[in-house]
């Protein structure tokens, strides 16, 4: 039986069975086991415009409906699907990609930096999250932060040394409401080692952990938090640095 919190976010419940389980509304299909999430639209435009993608599903919403195609890379056919924006989104899009039967992703996409001297195009692994937004609360008991599968960032790692590409493994912070990084909340995640912050990896880790599937992320990057005044860079426009990123995610995908 759960017992009443303080706080409701914090009744976490570790029933594996909800009112609507995913795999009772989304069939198993005939998809790969691995699938790359990325968060570049223009590059997913790009390959489908080349040939290179073939669709065969779509995750609906009320909002927006997110075709899911397969490639082929290194002889491998792969999943990729564009990712949804926040915690609450993301997670119902990872939830219905395992009920098809995917297994193994990679997610791709940008974020704030928080500490100066971290370029537009860097990439960061998220080895851990802190749990600023609510969707994490849902699939694993609270607490402060939720760490990358290790599998998953191990093999992350080991590409990007052979590949010779520069990262970054450090701490992010997973927030729903980016209209609310105060100055004093960035202070906050910075003195606790966030370098980044973005919308959705605590989301991703947890129904992952919950699930039991693997799951690694690479971010690259993007608008600066650390001065005085926000400053975007221009990095929604930096196509060449998400290109290279899911190419190293496909990579990265096939190898866990």
């Amino acid at each position: 039986m759960n017992i009443k919190k303080e706080y409701p976010i914090l009744e976490f419940d570790p029933n594996p069975n909800a009112k609507i389980n995913p795999a009772a509304l989304i069939s198993e299909i005939d998809v790969p086991e691995y699938c790359v999430i990325t968060f570049f639209g223009p590059i997913i435009k790009e390959m489908l415009e080349a040939g290179r993608l073939t669709q065969i599903s779509t995750f609906y919403s009320a909002s927006i409906n997110l075709p899911v195609y397969e490639t082929e890379y290194n002889g491998k056919k792969v999943g990729l699907v564009q990712g949804f924006l926040g915690a609450a989104g993301s997670g119902a899009l990872l939830e219905e990609l395992i009920a098809k039967g995917f297994k193994k992703f990679v997610v791709c996409g940008g974020a704030g930096v928080l500490q100066k001297g971290i370029q537009v195009g860097h990439l960061v692994l998220p080895e851990s999250a802190v749990r600023d937004e609510g969707l994490s609360y849902h699939y694993v008991e609270p607490s402060r932060e939720i760490a990358c599968n290790p599998h998953a960032l191990k093999t992350i790692e080991e590409l990007l040394d052979q590949e010779k590409i520069p990262y970054i493994k450090a701490k992010t912070w997973t927030t729903d409401a980016f209209y609310r990084e105060t100055e004093d909340k960035v202070a906050l995640r910075v003195s606790e080692g966030c370098v980044t912050v973005e919308m959705e990896a605590a989301a991703f880790y947890a129904v992952a952990k919950f699930r039991n599937v693997i799951l690694g992320q690479i971010l690259f990057g993007g608008d600066d938090l650390s001065g005085v005044e926000w400053d975007s860079r221009r990095w929604v426009s930096r196509e060449d640095i998400m290109r290279g990123l899911v190419e190293v995610s496909l990579k990265a995908c096939i190898n866990l």
